[in-house]
């Protein structure tokens, strides 16, 4: 087998295994009601994107380059420019809702 197939592999397991911890993240908000919305709508953003990527990543190893390269990866870019703008957004708010004196 190629290198690349070892590569791909190892991208593969590293991004579900980083999708643990946001995944976590919005289970614990779920259970805790105390105004949390915005993070949890981030993370699920987050998580999509990992996930994406995790997927991208295993369909690369088996060869499905054209699946991969043409929907998964332009997917996995919205989805993160989506993460970023709602990022920027609900930072903006919450900078001015405090008060400076």
């Amino acid at each position: 087998m190629q290198p690349q197939y070892y590569y791909n592999l190892i991208q593969s397991i590293a991004y579900f295994i980083a999708a643990i911890v946001p995944i976590y993240f919005i289970i614990k908000s779920r259970k805790n009601k105390d105004g949390r919305k915005p993070f949890e709508k981030i993370s699920v953003l987050l998580v999509g994107f990992i996930l994406i990527q995790g997927v991208y990543h295993g369909l690369g190893m088996f060869g499905l380059k054209i699946f991969s390269k043409g929907f998964l990866e332009p997917s996995s870019i919205i989805i993160l420019l989506l993460f970023a703008i709602i990022y920027l957004l609900y930072a903006e708010k919450q900078r001015k809702s405090y008060k400076f004196n």
